[in-house]
């Protein structure tokens, strides 16, 4: 692991939408690997995938983290869906000219990867592109570590732990109460002192989670992502916790591509609850359940055999 102070030091790059707004990205891993699109989690931002550069340099993964709008360096976009994050993908494969990739997304990053999925299923429909080099023939596989489900569904939203609830419940209100609540005072406090979220991680932690979060380097990562995240009024993390708490226009049952799913039994961020339901609504969908595991220790003890399962090539 780097020193805290390298967390820092990534190249930052651009790409552009149509419409000029600016889309924040950095690459880890392997230059020359098979590339992987990360989805971060919320609230955090790009720098989110640097707890997995080791992993990705060991497997020959090159990981492409992007801020999702509003997030880190990328620019808002007050009225974006979940479903519109499948076009910041393409946008970013097209400047690479990535021919082929791979999704992965973590926690609130998750709902974001079955979108792609979903606009994907929605293509083959058609028996069409719905943008020119779109994701047919492109994208190649998909995985969900510790997802965050639906909790625009009751079902799901009871399943978080009460003070995620309460939270969560506030983005069903409307955007006035996120705003009232998660307005100025509080994101310019912890952009300035992200180290005040440190004690919540551990709120409802295994044993597991602790012993990760433990480290000063992987506090120092997550910190750094949580300043990115309240950077400039956090529009980018209020908007999420809307967009989460409402229906996200996503017809599971008819998605075509296989997902994969790891999750911690013991996660006590986002009940394994959540990652069961996908297993049961999604058609092609496979659960590896990890025993006395959190919300942390997956995607970082995990992380060589995710990646490596995620690059393996598409028979």
């Amino acid at each position: 692991m780097p020193s805290p102070e390298e967390v820092t030091l990534e190249q930052l790059e651009f790409a552009t939408t149509a419409s000029g707004r600016r889309i924040a990205f950095s690459q880890l891993g392997a230059a020359d690997g098979q590339p992987l699109i990360y989805a971060h989690g919320f609230p955090s931002s790009r720098r989110e995938a640097w707890l997995l550069r080791d992993a990705a340099r060991a497997v020959g993964a090159r990981v492409i983290s992007l801020d999702r709008p509003g997030y880190g360096d990328s620019d808002p976009d007050p009225k974006r869906r979940i479903t519109d994050w499948p076009d910041d993908v393409l946008c970013v494969a097209d400047a690479l000219g990535l021919e082929r990739f791979g999704l992965i997304g973590v926690s609130g990053g998750g709902p974001y990867v079955l979108a792609c999925a979903w606009r994907l299923a929605q293509a083959e429909a058609e028996s069409q592109s719905l943008e020119p080099q779109g994701l047919q023939g492109r994208l190649t596989r998909c995985g969900l570590v510790c997802p965050l489900g639906p909790i625009y569904r009751d079902e799901q939203l009871e399943q978080m732990h009460w003070a995620a609830r309460t939270n969560l419940r506030i983005g069903r209100q409307g955007d006035w109460l996120t705003d009232l609540v998660f307005g100025g005072p509080t994101t310019a406090m912890l952009e300035r002192w992200p180290a005040l979220v440190e004690n919540t991680r551990s709120l409802v932690a295994p044993a597991a989670d602790r012993a990760v979060l433990a480290e000063p380097e992987t506090n120092a990562v997550l910190n750094r992502t949580i300043a990115d995240a309240m950077r400039n009024g956090a529009p980018g993390a209020r908007r999420d916790l809307y967009l989460y708490t409402h229906d996200w226009d996503i017809d599971f049952q008819r998605i075509a591509l296989p997902i994969r799913l790891w999750h911690g039994q013991a996660d006590g961020t986002v009940s394994i609850d959540h990652a069961r339901w996908y297993a049961e609504q999604l058609p092609h969908a496979t659960l590896t359940e990890l025993a006395d595991e959190g919300h942390y220790s997956v995607p970082f003890r995990y992380s060589r055999a995710i990646l490596a399962e995620l690059i393996e090539p598409v028979t």
